[in-house]
């Protein structure tokens, strides 16, 4: 990933095809196939998992969806992936996360 002088890191972007891949690995039992929060586990956690398809993920800016994929949401069961995946898997999430709005 090239970050351009001056940008934020959060603004270079990834492959959302490799971002595909991750998912489908880390995230697909809560978030689900489509990113609906319907997946096995995200049925069950209180709150449940996220609807990257629904208007409040809409709402949400690229740096917010990107601190929570590396933060998590304590107390909730969304876990800190900073640390588990490298910067650039994160902003491929991150990109197959933001494809999944359309």
């Amino acid at each position: 990933v090239t970050v351009l002088e001056g940008e934020p890191a959060h603004a270079a972007g990834g492959d959302p095809q490799t971002g595909r891949v991750l998912y489908e690995k880390h995230c697909v039992l809560c978030h689900g196939a489509q990113g609906k929060g319907d997946g096995q586990l995200g049925q069950v956690t209180s709150p449940p998992a996220a609807d990257f398809t629904g208007a409040a993920s809409k709402r949400k800016a690229d740096a917010e969806l990107l601190a929570t994929i590396e933060n998590g949401r304590p107390p909730t069961a969304m876990e800190a992936w900073k640390g588990q995946l490298s910067d650039n898997q994160i902003q491929d999430v991150l990109a197959y996360v933001k494809s999944l709005r359309e």
